[in-house]
Order: C-alpha cells, then sequence, then structure tokens
C-alpha cells in the first residue's frame, strides 16, 4: 500500500460573514484560487497529472450546489480531462475528502490529487433550504440538529462553567492574534481581493474575524444563544461565522520524491466514528481513540494537536477526556475556530493546513487534526513528518 503526503496547503484569509471581505466574491472563486494558488507554488506539478479534485461543501446549493468542486477545477489551468467530486459530511467535509484522495492513492487509484472545501456563509446560511423529517424525533433527540443545544447539554453534563468557555475563547483569540502578528499564518495565507467596508477593492492577507480586543469583560457581558434562561454559550465562547476555504495537494511519497518535492507531512492513519447525535461536540474523542489505535501510537506520542472549537463548551470537554486539558501548550497555538471562523466544508482542510504549516517547521514530528460534526460524528488524522 502507497504511502500518502501533503506537498503543500493553503487557505484564504477567512472572512467574517456579515458584510464581510467577501461579501462579493463567490464560493467557486475562492475555491478556484486556492487551487490556482496551489499550482503555482509548486510549479514541478504538472496540472495533467492531478487525477481528481475533491472538495468539501455542506450547504450544496445556489453558487455552491452543482458539484462546485467541478466549477473550482475549471476555472483553473488543470484540465478537463481531470474529474472532479464535492464531499459533505457537514463539518468533516474536507477531511473527509482527504481521506477520499489519500484511499485512492492507497490503492492505486490515482497518485496526484488535489482536495480542499469551500464554505460562504454569508451567501449561504447554515440552514438554508433545510427540511428536517417530521419523525427525526423518533431516531434522534429533537435538539440533535440545533448544534448550540447540542453544546449546552455537553455543558452540563461535564460540568463547564461559563466562566471556563469564556477563558477558552480569550485564549483563542488571544493566540490567533499573536500568530498574526509574529507572522505566523504568512505562508498559508494566499492574499485575496475582496472589499472593504466602503466598497473599495481591498488585497487581504490577515483573517478578518480575529479580535484583538477581546476581554474577559466584554465576552462575559454578552447573553445566552441558545438556552437565553439557564445557557453558557454565547456568540462569544462559540465559533465565528465565516468565509473562506482551503486547499491541499495530495500524492503519493513516490511520486513525491520522484518529482523532486518536499512533502509537509505523511498521513499516518485516519478514522470518523459516531456518536449520539444529542452530544454531537463529543465526536471528536471517540475518532482520535480509533485514529491512534489504527497508528499504533497513544495521547502522549502525539506533539502538536489541531482541534476545531466548535464551541468552547464542546472542545473543553473532549480536551479533558483526552487527557489534553492540561496540555494546552500542544493544542491550537495559533488559536482555533473560536477566533479564526469555522466556514463549514472549509473548516477540516483549514485545521489540517494550520498544523501542517507548524509542524513544517521541524519542531513537531507528529500532530492530530480533529473536529466534531453535526448529527454525532467525529474525524481525525494523524501526521508524521517523513
Amino acid at each position: 500500500m502507497k504511502d500518502v503526503v501533503i506537498v503543500d496547503a493553503v487557505r484564504t484569509p477567512m472572512g467574517r460573514s456579515k458584510g464581510g471581505m467577501f461579501r462579493n466574491v463567490r464560493a467557486e472563486n475562492l475555491s478556484a484560487a486556492m487551487i490556482t494558488a496551489l499550482l503555482d507554488r509548486n510549479p514541478k506539478v504538472d496540472p495533467n497529472e492531478i487525477e481528481d479534485v475533491i472538495w468539501g461543501c455542506v450547504q450544496q446549493t445556489m453558487e455552491q450546489g452543482f458539484n462546485i468542486a467541478r466549477f473550482a477545477s475549471l476555472m483553473t489551468r488543470i484540465p478537463h480531462t481531470a474529474s472532479a467530486q464535492t464531499i459533505n459530511r457537514l463539518c468533516g467535509s474536507s477531511m473527509s475528502a482527504l481521506h477520499t484522495a489519500a484511499m485512492s492513492i492507497m490503492t492505486g487509484m490515482g497518485e496526484v490529487f488535489v482536495v480542499g472545501g469551500v464554505e460562504h456563509m454569508g451567501h449561504i446560511p447554515m440552514t438554508h433550504g433545510v427540511d428536517p423529517n417530521p419523525a427525526s424525533s423518533k431516531y434522534a433527540a429533537k435538539a440533535a440538529g440545533m448544534m448550540g443545544i447540542t453544546a449546552e447539554v455537553l455543558a452540563k453534563m461535564h460540568g463547564v462553567t461559563r466562566e471556563q468557555q469564556d477563558k477558552f475563547a480569550l485564549q483563542s483569540h488571544q493566540r490567533a492574534h499573536a500568530a498574526r502578528v509574529d507572522g505566523r499564518f504568512n505562508d498559508e495565507i494566499v492574499p485575496l481581493e475582496g472589499h472593504d467596508e466602503n466598497g473599495f477593492s481591498v488585497v487581504y492577507d490577515y483573517d478578518e474575524v480575529i479580535r484583538e480586543d477581546t476581554s474577559m469583560e466584554g465576552l462575559s457581558a454578552l447573553k445566552p444563544v441558545f438556552d437565553p434562561k439557564n445557557g453558557t454559550v454565547t456568540a462569544g465562547n462559540s465559533s465565528a461565522i465565516s468565509d473562506g476555504a482551503s486547499a491541499l495537494l495530495v500524492m503519493s511519497k513516490e511520486r513525491a520524491r520522484s518529482l523532486g518535492l518536499t512533502p509537509m507531512a505523511q498521513i499516518r492513519a485516519m478514522a470518523t466514528a459516531g456518536v449520539d447525535p444529542s452530544i454531537m461536540g463529543y465526536g471528536p474523542v471517540p475518532a482520535v481513540k480509533k485514529v491512534l489505535a489504527r497508528a499504533q501510537m497513544k495521547v502522549k506520542d502525539i506533539q502538536l494537536w489541531e482541534l476545531n472549537e466548535a464551541f468552547a463548551a464542546q472542545s473543553l470537554p473532549v480536551l479533558k477526556d483526552l487527557q489534553l486539558r492540561d496540555h494546552m501548550d500542544k493544542v491550537n497555538l495559533n488559536g482555533g475556530a473560536i477566533a479564526l471562523g469555522h466556514p463549514l466544508g472549509c473548516s477540516g482542510a483549514r485545521i489540517t493546513t494550520t498544523l501542517l504549516h507548524q509542524m513544517k517547521s521541524g519542531k513537531y514530528q507528529t500532530g492530530v487534526a480533529t473536529m466534531c460534526i453535526g448529527l454525532g460524528q467525529g474525524i481525525a488524522t494523524v501526521f508524521e513528518r517523513v
């Protein structure tokens, strides 16, 4: 079975969904820009070699409908002879895209793939066009489709306080701001043209959603969104609603070597797992346990972690039960989705991109990217330096 490596990884700046920098930019354009950036940054890769473009996207309608992977591919110099598919595993879509490409390479169904994902939540809200089955409560809790309520459930089950959630959110913004100031995002962000508040064209090379002025006082003043009377989950300790795309260049280790390319990392193991939909945010725990077992590793063997921060209320129980709560020097060192945003179909590729650029420094030999998924799933990938 062939080894699979990631040669490069890029992302857009993360744009605020409500009147943000990408309000006049379409999802296909964000996606095509990331694919083009990968090709520009890796001239040794012949676009004619690309087997498939595999793209994650959750709301596959309007500008994101009708196989956005194919539309994005056609907007680049990838030839028409390459194929393309769009994948939906809700929040885990673009990480599933990576897994799909990796399995294809492992089984001899191609050597070079472009994978990634996109979500323009400013143009297409998360619940747009959703029509739940009226009988769904026979099979899952009524609140299973309400992500904020599932976070409230986890907070109550694990005794997570409002103060703990707000402190976690503050840390996310502080770390993301420090990473931006220190230039730690420079290699992963591809500058893109957008529009400022006055409608003028501006090339953005930074994440719009990071709030460097976030404080405990400001966070504590926010009211609970999903359970106004007894809740603890607020807009401030939840992931930001944002727009963005991310992409990875994936190939067999053998092909990377023959092209003279230095991989960022190799995939060691992959896994998905399910949980009760009412506690969907807990999904990373069984997914991580499964993926580490497949990699024949333990939590202590992983030097760097990227956990998608859907909510502080779900991140804290996950970190506690993975015995990482006291090892935050290994987790989300550049901040997470609370500060950077969570464009649903993009996030799996985004956290992988951020992880791999940190590993590329040579300081970390092993890393895990993991995330929860709506309706009760988790997904995780183990990476190691080649």
